[in-house]
């Protein structure tokens, strides 16, 4: 495949992510002759947004050893959330404008959520979760990731179609073809805003109250989700381990 052909796929991704996916074809293998290319850009504002003035430096523990210094963002308000017994996480909905919201799971022990966690998880919390009072601190985080397929697909079965046995004759009848690799791009920004790196467009001003919220706090190791309630759709699955990374 030529230069100008990646470059031109490229620009395309560029535009309709908004910026947030860049280079996705990367040294182009001169054999060959498609991409297929799947994208999604999802850009959320917090039905309730985080007021600015109010985010704060703090600290963040990635380890027993590590800490590192964050933003974080903070609000009193009633949230729906659910305390999940069987795998000792905590989970706080935060909806965005419409019918899409962030779940943020705050797990005691990150290797078991990761292990076990599942679209059955999600609608059980969704399902149960109670509004209740709350001050939250969440940190201002991104995320970008490039990885390839491969392997998780050939584990899952899909072997043929990186083989001399894949059969795309659907495709094109008079060249041999097979998949070389899959590559998966991933970004998410979050701030006061909501999911986007946009600035924030908006200051809550409260009364000043002697009211104690039970606290939730980010800062610790924690996964995030995006999900649409009326599908149960999960649309992003990222964890933040480091804020800064």
């Amino acid at each position: 495949m030529p230069i100008d052909s990646a470059n031109t796929i490229n620009e395309y991704v560029k535009a309709k992510t908004n910026g947030k996916i860049e280079d996705l074809v990367k040294d182009p293998d001169p054999m060959t002759v498609m991409y297929l290319i799947s994208y999604i850009y999802f850009k959320g504002k917090w039905a309730t947004s985080f007021n600015p003035k109010r985010t704060h430096r703090s600290t963040f523990t990635v380890d027993k050893n590590t800490k590192v210094p964050v933003q974080m963002m903070t609000m009193e308000n009633r949230f729906p959330v659910y305390r999940d017994q069987e795998i000792n996480t905590s989970i706080l909905r935060l909806p965005f404008n419409g019918s899409y919201s962030m779940l943020l799971m705050l797990p005691d022990n990150m290797a078991t959520l990761e292990s076990v966690v599942s679209p059955g998880h999600v609608n059980k919390w969704l399902k149960f979760m109670k509004t209740r009072s709350y001050h939250i601190f969440i940190p201002k985080f991104s995320i970008k990731t490039s990885y390839t397929l491969n392997d998780v697909l050939t584990g899952m079965g899909m072997t043929d179609m990186f083989s001399d046995h894949a059969d795309f004759n659907g495709i094109a009848e008079d060249v041999e073809l097979k998949v070389s690799e899959v590559v998966h791009q991933a970004t998410l920004d979050v701030d006061e805003a909501g999911a986007t790196a946009a600035a924030a467009t908006g200051v809550t001003i409260i009364l000043k109250s002697t009211i104690v919220y039970p606290v939730l706090k980010f800062d610790r190791p924690f996964m995030v989700m995006i999900t649409e309630h009326n599908t149960k759709n999960i649309l992003f699955v990222g964890k933040i381990i480091n804020p800064n990374i």
